[in-house]
């Protein structure tokens, strides 16, 4: 008799103990899928709104081919209408770049304000799906050049300081976009590198600037006109 009524009041110990877990584990699932209220009010600022895609930038295969598509290249998307939200304040240019084994692009950043900015830099494929971010940080008063390839290892002075910064867009983006904060100015142009996959600086490269627009569509010349 004895052991019988250890046993028992083994048993209604266990159960004291074991309701209170099995009654706290729903209730923390239940406040974890509670929406922040707080968070869904907030407005946007421009830094968020920068910030909003965030993709991998594509990069080039071992073999240095910009004509392979990248390991994380999206296929089958059809999604045109994924175009950057335009950031408040700021001027959102487009351009068509060119980045495959024999050219690249090389675009100049130039900040005239007195506060340091962030430029989102955009690439898209032949039907607008993204395939391309970056955030390029640029400090006040200062000047930036990007380059789609790699530079020569002894590069002139003028492009070892500061020293530029690789884009890589590949031959798989068909067109790009910029966001351009107050006092930042670009420009840009496409050189040839026969098939070496490295910018020369030194070497006389050739070179066909580019033209920047506040429409995609714009880009790309209509048909040219035989009559007057």
């Amino acid at each position: 008799m004895k052991k019988t009524g250890l046993i028992v009041i083994g048993i209604l110990i266990g159960i004291f103990f074991t309701l209170p877990l099995l009654w706290i584990a729903p209730v923390q699932n239940l406040m974890a899928d509670v929406p922040d209220t707080n968070q869904a009010h907030n407005a946007k600022t421009a830094a968020d709104l920068a910030s909003d895609i965030v993709a991998t930038p594509m990069i080039a295969p071992d073999t240095n081919g910009d004509e392979i598509p990248p390991a994380n290249f999206p296929t089958g998307i059809q999604s045109p209408n994924v175009l950057p939200t335009p950031i408040p304040g700021e001027t959102l240019v487009y351009f068509v770049p060119t980045d495959n084994d024999a050219t690249a692009t090389v675009l100049y950043l130039y900040n005239t304000d007195t506060v340091a900015h962030t430029i989102a830099l955009r690439g898209f494929n032949y039907d607008g799906a993204m395939v391309y971010a970056q955030n390029i940080s640029i400090n006040a008063t200062s000047f930036l050049r990007l380059v789609s390839d790699s530079v020569a290892a002894a590069p002139p002075p003028s492009w070892a300081t500061p020293a530029p910064i690789t884009t890589n867009f590949t031959d798989f983006t068909y067109f790009a976009s910029l966001s351009l904060p107050k006092g930042v100015k670009a420009e840009g142009y496409v050189l040839f590198n026969p098939g070496t996959g490295t910018v020369n600086p030194r070497a006389d490269q050739g070179a066909i600037p580019l033209r920047f627009s506040t429409d995609p569509a714009t880009l790309f010349l209509p048909a040219i006109q035989n009559t007057p």
